[in-house]
């Protein structure tokens, strides 16, 4: 179970590993001192087939030191285990294949004194063919054992033909395709978008991830841009325009802002033929750029330098939680609190805690929690949330009730997070945080959150939770992604590597049993700013913020067509998105977020 922070910190390992070949191990020796595995003259090949009726296999290799055989599957003998230096036989006995599906199996040859081992693979089938190397095999049966017991949608799972010879990653989709089969039974475990699904959220990482979270590191510039051009025409200012800026790293360091406008990238102009090389060198870092300040003149726009040849350069560094929050006094006096949140994570638990004990202090009267960018996290760390918005009124209410597959459901199995409560269904001991959130507690009775797709999972938990408790959520911007179930986390380990697998297993409701929120929740006010160029978070230069601070300064929703952080830009399209690129979009699903609850993890 995790019992401390630094387990905590091993929870969201970003993106979906894939790794291309098999697993490299270490002889069984304390020290190797050799690289490779030794063996020379090997009569086998990567994959050997057998005949289905079985057959004696003899392959001869020359070896440099002692070796020892072993074989992953018992009705693949081996007759010789063990050998010499020099020329040696293998010797395997293959019994008859008698099922009506093929199978494989791993021989792995060890050489005493060198790092690395010898895999072949020994195939044998008929019909249903398997078509991997098998080299997997361990992690996909661990991965059938867990889907059968805890995923959501598991009643179908005995009923697949499966192929436990593919690499891990394929093996799962196959599993969730299979159950997909049944009418799209699990059409829930998955992002669409106009009818076809993206991808699952299912899924299993090694220790060799390609995304991250809130609170991991990851190296490059630490900016997320997107490449526009100013105006409607081809021949108008083309760059990119800066989205966010991650706090502490390289860009933050050389005072790259929001809302800056970078025309050349090592002295060369951005063009549409050259923003794809161009972007990824910015977002890689070590490049020098202008950045320019722009503002609209009756839609037109005017461009000025605000520092020229700036260094940006690729660090690793931490992206953390909090990017921003500040307490805003409007023009009738009242004092709106600003939170920019940017994943759940637990390690930022304390510092909400504290940005929260300020709100306090200072008296704010009204809350907007910025989600734009917040696809999830920690569900713990959502009810931190739920609690410091909600208060003392609603101690002990239900935040979110967890509901588990037919199979646990019936053996009694849920789970509940309740307001300041630090008891909860993750771990045997309290999560104490949720408890001292309380002291520190706003008690609103509403809050203006801004969403867009990007917003999902914990944060849409922090909606459903909220509206649970009839606290009102007034939503702002664009329909949220639409992620009503959660996954618990399970790490194992197997030939030296860690293997991290997250299967959707339960559904998530708030206290009035509400979970149907698949297709996202739709805003009360929607306004989508990706036409308008970006300004400062939490000020009225920025649109979705200005329309926020509007509302919750006025009490009643804000006419669009009056806002002037948009009539100062010219009502008519301002910004062109050039086509993006999936390194241009990396920096917004480089957390994998989610609803995440924590279970057993193997150090």
């Amino acid at each position: 179970m995790f019992k401390t922070k630094k387990l905590w910190n091993l929870m969201l390992a970003m993106g979906i590993a894939i790794l291309s070949a098999g697993f490299t191990s270490c002889s069984d020796d304390d020290t190797p001192t050799i690289s490779g595995n030794g063996i020379e003259n090997a009569q086998w090949k990567e994959i050997n087939d057998a005949a289905i009726d079985g057959e004696l296999l003899v392959y001869e290799f020359d070896a440099p030191a002692a070796w020892t055989a072993t074989s992953s599957e018992k009705w693949c003998e081996l007759l010789t285990v063990k050998g010499g230096k020099g020329t040696s036989s293998l010797r395997i006995n293959v019994a008859p294949n008698e099922g009506d599906m093929g199978r494989s199996a791993t021989v792995t040859i060890r050489v005493e004194g060198y790092a690395d081992p010898c895999e072949l693979t020994i195939r044998q089938g008929d019909g249903f063919i398997e078509k991997g190397n098998g080299r997997y095999r361990e992690v996909n049966k661990w991965i059938y054992e867990m889907m059968e017991t805890y995923y959501l949608w598991n009643e179908q799972l005995p009923e697949l033909r499966l192929d436990y010879s593919l690499d891990y990653d394929l093996f799962l989709t196959s599993v969730l395709d299979g159950v997909a089969s049944f009418n799209d039974i699990n059409h829930d475990d998955g992002y669409w978008v106009n009818g076809k699904r993206q991808g699952y959220y299912s899924n299993i990482q090694s220790n060799a991830p390609i995304s991250r979270s809130a609170g991991e590191s990851f190296s490059g510039s630490g900016v997320m841009i997107i490449p526009t051009i100013l105006g409607p025409n081809d021949d108008d200012p083309c760059g990119f325009a800066v989205m966010y800026v991650i706090p502490g790293s390289p860009a933050d360091e050389a005072g790259v802002k929001r809302g800056d406008f970078i025309q050349t990238v090592n002295k060369v102009a951005v063009t549409t033929t050259n923003y794809q090389s161009l972007g990824n060198s910015v977002l890689n870092g070590n490049v020098t750029v202008d950045l320019n300040s722009v503002k609209f003149v009756n839609g037109v726009a005017e461009i000025s330098n605000r520092v020229a040849s700036v260094l940006i350069g690729k660090e690793t560094f931490v992206d953390p939680a909090i990017y921003k929050w500040d307490v805003i006094t409007t023009d009738n006096g009242k004092k709106i609190g600003y939170l920019l949140y940017m994943g759940f994570h637990s390690d930022y638990d304390a510092e909400l805690i504290n940005v929260f004990s300020q709100f306090k202090s200072q008296g704010i009267d009204e809350l907007i929690v910025d989600l734009r960018y917040n696809n999830g996290g920690h569900v713990v760390s959502s009810t931190v949330l739920g609690t410091l918005i909600a208060g003392q009124a609603h101690k002990g209410e239900i935040y979110v009730k967890t509901t588990y597959n037919k199979r646990r459901s019936d053996a009694g199995e849920v789970g509940e997070y309740r307001i300041g409560i630090a008891e909860n269904p993750e771990i045997n001991q309290n999560y104490e945080p949720i408890a001292q959130a309380l002291d520190k507690s706003l008690g609103l009775n509403q809050i203006y959150v801004i969403g867009t797709a990007n917003t999902a999972s914990a944060s849409e938990l922090l909606i459903n939770g909220l509206r649970g408790l009839d606290i009102k959520v007034n939503l702002i911007g664009t329909t949220t992604n639409g992620k009503n179930v959660g996954m618990e986390g399970w790490r194992k380990k197997i030939n030296n590597y860690s293997f991290d697998f997250y299967p959707i297993t339960f559904y998530c409701e708030n206290a009035k049993g509400f979970r149907d929120y698949s297709n996202g929740f739709k805003p009360d006010l929607e306004v989508d700013d990706s036409p308008i160029y970006p300004g400062d978070f939490g000020t009225t230069a920025d649109y979705l913020s200005s329309v926020a601070i509007s509302w919750a300064s006025n009490g009643t929703k804000p006419s669009l067509n009056n806002m002037s952080v948009v009539k100062s830009r010219g009502v008519s399209r301002t910004m062109r998105t050039l086509p993006m690129t999936e390194a241009f979009k990396e920096p917004l699903t480089h957390r994998r977020g989610g609803s995440i609850v924590i279970r057993d993890m193997e150090d």
